[in-house]
């Protein structure tokens, strides 16, 4: 009887000193479940030091950074009180698995169904690296490989790279773009709000029509900036994230040179807080291209899961026939409001397959949207134009990899009046 006698004088003890006020002191940190993951992986993570009182809120905080690494379906906290008065700080995870040979279906609203082969391997070494290598054959024909460590070396050093082929029909235009691509950043955290990263692409871009080629080879130097003070990237009940990416085309066969810069701001927060909580979210995104080479290849179009849901896929005898000439431009501003509803918490399962076992999550999220857009050559039109607008309701499905599927049926209107309707299948949140 006397160990139950010990558990239970050590309990009060530790529920006194927080009615009281006063958190108990942290004299150890302790982490479970990191079979594969290097355990200075997480350690890196955790910012509550030992010797200290307990503060909750660093502990959150510090459980919300591990599960932002991406490679685990469930991380937990709690404290663990000891026999010296003191309490054990314990971080428990459950690790995704980590490679995913992949021969299956795959749909994109643009392009249509293709096949999926290769493999994606996470938190290679136990680092938290990953590295993808595959392909698709059908709506897309591709190949090519994919390397990413978000920390390399020093603090918070990363390093991506990425070479690979790809033919695809053009969305709006009669031509099959054929890309030749390799692409390599490095990038740095300035605390955990702040990211920048520069690196370049080097990529041969063809469009080929039945008897035409136009060709353009070139060198594009490219930076980020992100500031980023969400709680949970994919599922944020509190924060905002602000990011811009430039990116400038110095051609070596055409005598021109352009810039694309695209700026997005997401501001987030929950009104009914826990596990079934509700958030608000908003966002708005420009994308605009400046220089003097403005070809109708590099013109954005406005429709679909990742735009404006509600309106269809732009298509080819719809940029032809001039029918809705506000959908296409070389500037573009969307607007996105979102309230989710968690339905089911996200929860760990663990799935046989003929690959072995895979552990990912399951849950379930209920989405209102209302999505806005317009499109012109410059900023003038976009104050000038009309928008478009979507409204419409979905779902959101947490998965392995791709963070959550996304399923969304919306209806359009422009200038009033209704305009068509469209479901929407796509992976992850739109912001």
């Amino acid at each position: 009887m006397k160990f139950p006698l010990i558990q239970l004088t050590l309990s009060l003890f530790f529920l006194v000193t927080i009615v009281c006020g006063q958190g108990p002191l942290v004299s150890e940190i302790q982490i479970i479940g990191n079979e594969v993951t290097k355990k200075y992986v997480i350690l890196r993570e955790i910012q509550h030091p030992t010797g200290v009182l307990l503060d909750s809120a660093i502990a959150v905080a510090d459980r919300n950074r591990i599960e932002n690494l991406g490679i685990y379906s469930i991380v937990d906290w709690q404290a663990v009180p000891l026999e010296n008065g003191t309490v054990r700080l314990k971080y428990n995870v459950i690790e995704s698995s980590r490679f995913f040979p992949v021969l299956a279906p795959s749909y994109e609203e643009d392009t249509g169904w293709s096949i999926v082969f290769g493999g994606v391997v996470k938190n290679v070494r136990g680092r938290n690296e990953s590295l993808t290598i595959g392909g698709l054959i059908g709506g897309v024909d591709a190949y090519g490989f994919d390397f990413n460590n978000p920390w390399i070396f020093g603090d918070h050093v990363s390093l991506s790279l990425g070479v690979g082929k790809a033919y695809i029909n053009h969305r709006f235009l009669p031509y099959v773009q054929q890309t030749s691509s390799f692409e390599i950043n490095m990038g740095r955290y300035f605390g955990y709000q702040k990211q920048i990263s520069v690196g370049f692409e080097y990529e041969k871009k063809d469009f080929v029509e039945d008897t035409t080629t136009i060709e353009y080879h070139y060198l594009a130097p490219q930076s980020r900036f992100a500031y980023d003070s969400r709680d949970i990237y994919n599922d944020p009940s509190k924060g905002i994230y602000i990011f811009h990416f430039a990116r400038y085309f110095k051609y070596f066969n055409v005598e021109s040179n352009s810039i694309l810069w695209i700026q997005s701001y997401s501001a987030f927060v929950s009104p009914i807080k826990g596990k079934r909580k509700t958030t608000l979210g908003v966002n708005i995104t420009l994308h605009s291209t400046h220089g003097d080479l403005h070809k109708e290849m590099f013109m954005f179009g406005l429709g679909g899961g990742y735009s404006v849901r509600g309106w269809r896929i732009e298509t080819r005898e719809l940029f032809k026939d001039e029918k809705q000439p506000y959908r296409f431009g070389f500037y573009s501003a969307v607007s996105s409001l979102e309230l989710r509803q968690t339905v089911i918490p996200r929860f760990s399962i663990e799935q046989p397959t003929p690959f072995g076992p895979v552990k990912s999550a399951l849950g379930l999220q209920a989405v209102l949207f209302i999505d806005g857009g317009v499109a012109g050559d410059n900023w003038n039109d976009l104050t000038e134009m009309s928008p478009m607008f979507g409204v419409g309701l979905g779902v959101r499905i947490p998965v392995a990899l791709a963070g959550s599927m996304r399923f969304d049926y919306g209806w359009s209107f422009y200038e009033g009046a209704a305009v068509e309707s469209s479901f929407h299948l796509a992976v992850g949140q739109k912001f």
